[in-house]
């Protein structure tokens, strides 16, 4: 059986909610062994706020639950943290040096541990000790000031949490860059910012901002033939034409042969300042006919098109199921165990295990594998009664 990229990688796993979590689901899904660590007694807030979010995001990892306000459970920590190569913590900035498992406390236990914090604004500025969630790193970056309406203010326009995404996505980056460096590398300290991740995603468009010369929202995010329309049925299509090719394409099929033989009209930035003229004539056409219909025409065309679709509809979608992203059970109800975690196929060579040949999942629950992980540690059964007793597992 072949072996998956990060087996024999241990990762102690500090953190909860979304962004480290997200992070570690997506390192054990590579083949690292993750261990958990959430609040005794308490767990990891997401189990409350959605159950089916949190199963998603630890059902493949080890849970241990330990109170961090006693000093046997610190212990804990250190012990695993010895021979892990990888530390997550998500705590605010100070909670890890008061609770005794900051950086320069792990280095004394090992010396190459690769120690990952994950928080609002980062480990040092004027905004490290604010209290912040998704939103308020989006607002900082500056993402609702470009969104919505280009006629109307800042709107909050985001379904998914994008900042705590971005942060996971810079955090797994960081960790398999620093994995890639020889084992006996002292120890390093990755400080992963929410704030600078959204920001680091927004640098395209504002490097479009600085060259169009910082131009109001109006001017600067107007779009013509790109977005969205509503079609006869009362169902919608995205238009993505960028390029003049799909410009002319568009055109001819819609039979806009004044538009397709202007050349006033040739350019990005032209037609998205001109969005006043294109949009209304745009919006009438899709009007006239359904859905179905213009998406089998645009393709035909060779014009970038898309439905606009909800859970409903994607959960059902044949690209998704053919590429087994949306497990389905043979009575065509949905397979909520073997929803991919990591979306990337590893084609040839095949080192990947497919889902089905993994070990089934238990159920995450708050201390799943106390016993488990606290006996190969060399504690007794009768010392992790006693831990229990005194509730600090």
């Amino acid at each position: 059986m072949n072996r998956l990229p990060l087996a024999g990688v241990q990762i102690l796993d500090c953190t909860a909610l979304l962004p480290g979590p997200y992070c570690t689901m997506m390192l054990a899904e590579l083949g690292a062994d993750v261990i958990k660590v959430e609040r005794a007694g308490v767990g990891d807030f997401m189990g409350q706020m959605s159950p089916g979010c949190y199963k998603y995001m630890n059902g493949n990892k080890r849970l241990l639950s330990l109170n961090l306000k006693e000093p046997k459970a610190i212990e804990i920590i250190k012990k695993i943290a010895a021979n892990s190569a990888v530390f997550v913590e998500g705590f605010r900035p100070g909670v890890v040096k008061r609770l005794g498992i900051d950086f320069e406390s792990l280095k004394d236990v090992n010396p190459h541990i690769i120690y990952c914090s994950i928080s609002g604004y980062g480990q040092t500025g004027p905004n490290r000790d604010l209290p912040g969630h998704d939103i308020n790193y989006q607002s900082i970056a500056g993402l609702f000031s470009i969104s919505g309406d280009p006629d109307q203010g800042p709107v909050f326009p985001s379904g998914i949490q994008t900042a705590d995404i971005a942060g996971s996505m810079y955090a797994v980056i960081s960790i398999l860059a620093a994995l890639q460096q020889p084992g006996d590398t002292p120890a390093r300290l990755l400080d992963v910012s929410l704030a600078n991740s959204m920001a680091s995603w927004m640098m395209p468009r504002f490097m479009e901002f600085i060259d169009r010369r910082q131009p109001q929202k109006a001017k600067f995010m107007g779009r013509g033939p790109y977005g969205i329309f509503e079609t006869l049925d009362d169902r919608y299509l995205s238009l993505g034409v960028v390029e003049d090719h799909f410009w002319v394409n568009l055109c001819k099929l819609l039979g806009f042969k004044d538009w397709a033989n202007d050349k006033s009209f040739r350019g990005w930035i032209t037609r998205n300042e001109r969005r006043h003229e294109i949009t209304p004539r745009l919006e009438a056409a899709f009007k006239t006919k359904d859905l179905e219909y213009w998406l089998s025409a645009l393709s035909d065309a060779d014009v970038p098109a898309s439905a606009v679709r909800g859970f409903d509809d994607w959960i059902h979608d044949k690209q998704f199921k053919e590429t087994g992203f949306i497990a389905q059970n043979s009575d065509g109800t949905l397979d909520e165990n073997n929803f991919r975690r990591f979306p990337v196929d590893f084609v040839e060579p095949v080192d990947f295990i497919k889902k089905d040949e993994k070990n089934k999942e238990e159920a995450p629950f708050i201390g799943r594998d106390n016993d488990a992980i606290l006996q190969k540690l060399g504690i007794s059964f009768t010392e992790i009664a006693g831990l229990k007793a005194k509730k600090v597992i």
